[in-house]
């Protein structure tokens, strides 16, 4: 007969998606997970299977977390260039909150694993494609109400928009400050009216 579950799995995801964030896939070890969270190894494995199914899984957890908290204006129908601000605002204030210069699991994890693993490579390529399609659905917007003009190049902006957002990332993974990572989005924001 199973043991039942003596734990839950989404508290031990967000552990894990902490480890993973804080560490790196390989400086990260099950190990320390087990620590962390109390949960035996078995229960993790049973749970999740090894290591590479649970880092996949905290990329997943990871990317649906972040269209719910950072992402949420761009998300919300009719969103246009107000939640635009939006989004970038709240950027700054969750990259900088704590004095946790960690970035982007998922900027980190493109840095550490892309050019070994093209699954990894995929999720994180895909996680950024999305954000550049509900980018440009919001300039979309912004330009059917006269926010944005007309002529604007709708997919170059939102990709241009996207790089810098992955810059500021980078930016605090490498240490900057708020300040730093304020003034560089305000630059490139300027080619927003």
């Amino acid at each position: 007969m199973a043991r039942p579950r003596e734990f839950d799995p989404n508290e031990l995801l967000q552990t894990a998606i902490t480890l993973f964030w804080e560490k790196g896939y390989f400086d990260a070890s099950v190990d320390e997970l087990v620590r962390r969270s109390g949960v035996a190894k078995y229960g993790i494995y049973g749970t999740f299977g090894g290591k590479r199914e649970l880092f996949k899984t905290a990329l997943q957890q990871y990317a649906a977390d972040r269209h719910r908290d950072i992402q949420r204006p761009i998300r919300q129908p009719g969103a246009a260039l107000p939640e635009i601000r939006q989004f970038f605002a709240r950027a700054v204030q969750m990259m900088t909150a704590g004095g946790a210069a960690r970035g982007c699991l998922m900027v980190n994890s493109g840095v550490e694993l892309g050019l070994r693993d093209d699954e990894i490579r995929d999720c994180v390529a895909d996680f950024f494609a999305d954000l550049e399609a509900v980018m440009a659905d919001a300039l979309r917007n912004a330009v059917a109400d006269g926010q944005i003009d007309r002529a604007a190049d709708v997919p170059g902006l939102a990709a241009f928009l996207v790089t810098e957002y992955r810059t500021a990332l980078m930016l605090t993974a490498s240490g900057a400050g708020r300040r730093d990572i304020q003034a560089h989005l305000d630059v490139a924001l300027r080619v927003l009216p």
